[in-house]
């Protein structure tokens, strides 16, 4: 038994690899276009790029779930419809709060700000729609040009006069509709979408609210540290994606093949509790480094809000990944609950005498007990065999 599983899990070894790599490079475009339009999103009061990323992620997350179900029934088509239809709707949203909201919230430029919004949706649309039409590898391949963009644009910080004479902000736009031109291809031609059963609808608001309350964790994170101090936040949950995307794919083809192959209830619980064990080790990692960072931070005075950015990257990368996880093993409910936890308990914070001022140790203190508590859920809901996607 424990052979056939073994062998089940080693045919899907190379092409779960090959998946994982193309889902890492599919959500380089919209980071490449974050960096490359570093200039005009300094010109913008930072609720605007706050505002666009937790709208944008929710929208894709309700709307990658709803799509993959869509695309099963009606095909890519349909699909691709349903997740051009919501970005619309998501971007005439955005428009509207932009155009109405005061001055101080959207900066000295309401059209820029306006503008921002709208290409982060696009590109958000663009990644979400290659996933539910399944066409990631030719998205990629036109999100070129802006990968380009974002060396250059980095290439003229560092002080390449040729680099500088390129006119990014102008030919970002242009780059980022290519991609979106490709990965909306399905919809030409498609059928109706059809009518949304009353289960897509629930499936759909609760990864909307899951998505919400996933943007908003790195939002606190960003605002929690000092301007300077905000960057070192960026490099574990980027490192995090590959390992967050390798580590759901192994453990879904893991209880796949448990599913598949066992002979008996009991066959499946012994595979299923070492598939746990396996899960739970795996999110150990960034709970220990980012605690041990975090106690760290405070023997390098110099460094400190740094130190504690970076660890609290850290642990908000396992946060991430927790609730990413529960949420496909069907725990949507709980997951959201882990997730809002963070951002809830530090506006509560400041309520509590007792507490420093500065949010930053408040905020990497809230995401540490938040992945300690998301790894207990793990650790029952993997072990659980009645808790099946």
């Amino acid at each position: 038994m424990t052979a056939d599983l073994a062998l089940r899990g080693g045919t899907l070894r190379a092409p779960a690899l090959g998946a994982t790599l193309l889902r890492c490079a599919l959500y380089l475009g919209p980071l490449s276009v974050a960096v490359a339009a570093a200039e005009p999103l300094g010109q913008v009061a930072w609720p605007v790029p706050v505002g666009a990323l937790v709208l944008g992620w929710s929208v894709a997350h309700a709307l990658a779930g709803v799509g993959a179900l869509v695309a099963r029934r009606c095909g890519r088509g349909p699909a691709a419809k349903l997740v051009a239809a919501g970005f619309t709707v998501a971007a005439a949203l955005w428009a509207a709060a932009a155009g109405l909201a005061p001055a101080r919230l959207v900066g000295p430029d309401r059209l820029l700000a306006v503008a921002i919004g709208v290409c982060g949706l696009i590109c958000l649309g663009t990644v979400t729609a290659a996933l539910v039409t399944r066409t990631e590898a030719a998205v990629v391949r036109w999100s070129l040009p802006c990968w380009l963009l974002a060396a250059v644009s980095i290439a003229g910080t560092v002080g390449d006069t040729l680099a500088q004479r390129v006119p990014v902000t102008a030919l970002l736009p242009v780059s980022i509709a290519l991609a979106a031109a490709r990965a909306f291809r399905p919809v030409l031609g498609a059928s109706p979408i059809g009518r949304l059963r009353g289960s897509d609808l629930r499936h759909g608001g609760m990864r909307l609210l899951l998505g919400a309350a996933q943007a908003a964790c790195v939002a606190l994170l960003w605002q929690a540290g000092p301007p300077t101090a905000t960057s070192p936040a960026v490099l574990p949950l980027l490192a995090a994606g590959p390992v967050l995307e390798a580590l759901i794919g192994w453990h879904r083809r893991q209880v796949q093949a448990g599913l598949d192959a066992a002979e008996s209830d009991e066959e499946f619980r012994a595979h299923l509790g070492g598939v746990t064990v396996v899960t739970v080790a795996a999110l150990v990692p960034p709970l220990a480094a980012g605690t041990a960072l975090a106690v760290a931070a405070y023997q390098v005075p110099a460094g400190t809000a740094a130190v504690l950015v970076f660890a609290g990257g850290l642990l908000l990368s396992g946060v991430l990944a927790i609730t990413l996880l529960l949420g496909w093993r069907g725990r949507t409910g709980i997951a959201t609950l882990l997730a809002v936890a963070p951002p809830v308990t530090a506006f509560a914070a400041p309520l509590v005498p007792a507490l420093p001022q500065d949010p930053l140790p408040i905020v990497v203190g809230i995401l540490a007990a938040t992945h300690l508590a998301g790894l207990l859920v793990v650790a029952r809901t993997a072990a659980d065999p009645r808790r099946m996607p």
